[in-house]
């Protein structure tokens, strides 16, 4: 009887043990997700980048001012700001994240790749993305002339998607930076600087679920995902989707001192970011064709230039033909030859040339739709081979939605074994009792035996 008592005490421990185990676990999970700290498209960042990331309202608002085609005031959102403001209480600007490179920026890779491309080897242009905008914004240098419909498309796409863009990419650089001189405090904590990354990539108008209406990468990401059958079951970009895993990814890593590994995040990231970018360059180079079915015009060529610009360095660094030969045919305003001059099937195969190189795939990018009556011709997916090699993958690394339901499974296991031993020791202690009582009819052979022993005598 003691020793199923013993094994009874000791599947009510092992019961509670791991009920307190799976307690703890949830609260765990739950601490990252700070009450003070807002969550961004489903983000929950460390520390709070709300001021940051209301960058997107000045977006938004030098949005609404070419709309009316009031350039003076949509170049005054861009320059001067007035909704993000710095622990300082300056004001933080989208201009402000290309003239503000030097000296910060020099140096990181990506950086160093847009710059080489734009500037020269020697002499690097580290403000290429506020010299394409400022020229588009204010009808000057390279855009000098343009019509206002294309100046509107270009100032507020080179303001979002190479402003912005490379600044998303140069707060993870500045992350894995204080991460490397082991100074986690650095800028308020390395995860500090990965949380303004999310923060400049979604930005307010988002929302903590990512179905508000913004105007930075995360609504790019929406906008073109229908466009192009690259959307999940809810409706939401598949690529936001892997975005957000990866920043969750590189959150933990960072908060583990794992400095490297978050290097092959950020390359993940920025492969997943440039895939809205290609969907629309060449959204637009099949509606600049004179010979397609579709011609918008000023309009569509300068938001195919818009797009192409911001990518063109990625594919320079893959394959220099394939970036001349996309150059020539989208480059806005247009020469002699006019626009898209080799057809927009020439153009897709130069974009698709470079896919993994690039670290995309044909199924990240899809294929241009025509409705619901599939795609348009020569817009279908191209083919990804059998097993992608990706420059920037990493097959070997579990997402954090693995990682996640391998730990719920083991704890599941975990718990449903403690039940089972619990349950075997009271039907052990029930079946002990049951033996130790005597059963009706049975006499007992040793009282028997004296008595036939006390007779004899």
């Amino acid at each position: 009887t003691p020793r199923v008592s013993t094994l009874s005490q000791a599947a009510s421990r092992f019961h509670a043990t791991f009920v307190l185990m799976l307690t703890l676990l949830a609260l765990s999970a739950a601490t990252p997700a700070l009450a003070d700290n807002a969550v961004i498209t489903g983000f929950a960042p460390n520390t709070d980048v709300s001021a940051h990331s209301m960058i997107d309202v000045d977006q938004k608002n030098m949005e609404d001012a070419l709309a009316n085609s009031d350039f003076p005031t949509a170049y005054r959102w861009y320059a001067v700001g007035g909704n993000s403001v710095k622990s300082s209480g300056a004001n933080r600007t989208i201009q402000g994240f290309s003239t503000g490179a030097v000296p910060k920026m020099v140096g990181s890779k990506w950086m160093e790749v847009y710059a080489r491309y734009w500037g020269t080897n020697s002499a690097p242009m580290y403000n290429y993305a506020d010299k394409f905008t400022s020229d588009a914004c204010l009808q000057q240098g390279q855009f000098a002339g343009v019509v206002p419909v294309a100046q509107a498309e270009l100032c507020k796409k080179g303001s979002a998607f190479q402003n912005v863009w490379m600044y998303v990419i140069w707060e993870m650089q500045d992350a894995i930076n204080d991460c490397f001189g082991g100074d986690l405090n650095a800028n308020g904590a390395a995860v500090h600087a990965w949380d303004e990354a999310v923060a400049f990539y979604s930005g307010s108008l988002e929302g903590a679920d990512g179905s508000g209406s913004g105007v930075l990468l995360h609504a790019l990401a929406d906008k073109r995902c229908p466009q192009f059958g690259t959307c999940n079951s809810d409706g939401m970009s598949m690529v936001n989707a892997e975005v957000i895993d990866l920043f969750k990814d590189g959150q933990s890593k960072l908060l583990a001192g794992k400095c490297a590994e978050v290097e092959t995040v950020r390359d993940q990231i920025v492969a997943k970011m440039t895939v809205p970018l290609v969907q629309g360059a060449l959204r637009y180079a099949f509606q600049s064709d004179p010979a397609g079915p579709i011609k918008t015009g000023d309009k569509g060529q300068s938001e195919g230039w818009a797009f192409a610009a911001a990518v063109l360095p990625q594919i320079n660094r893959c394959s220099p033909d394939a970036a001349s030969e996309i150059r020539e045919n989208m480059q806005y305003p247009f020469g002699a030859q006019g626009p898209v001059v080799d057809g927009y099937r020439f153009v897709k195969e130069q974009f698709e040339s470079v896919y993994s190189c690039m670290g995309i795939t044909c199924a990240e990018v899809g294929g241009f739709l025509n409705g619901n009556e599939g795609y348009f011709p020569g817009m279908e997916p191209c083919q990804d081979p059998s097993r992608s090699s990706s420059n920037n993958d990493d097959d070997d690394q579990l997402s954090s939605g693995a990682v996640a339901g391998i730990v719920i499974a083991i704890i599941v296991v975990l718990l449903a074994l403690g039940a089972l031993a619990f349950w075997c020791g009271r039907r052990h202690e029930k079946h002990q009792t049951l033996l130790d009582q005597p059963k009706d009819g049975v006499k007992d052979t040793t009282s028997v035996a004296e008595g036939k022993a006390q007779s004899a005598v």
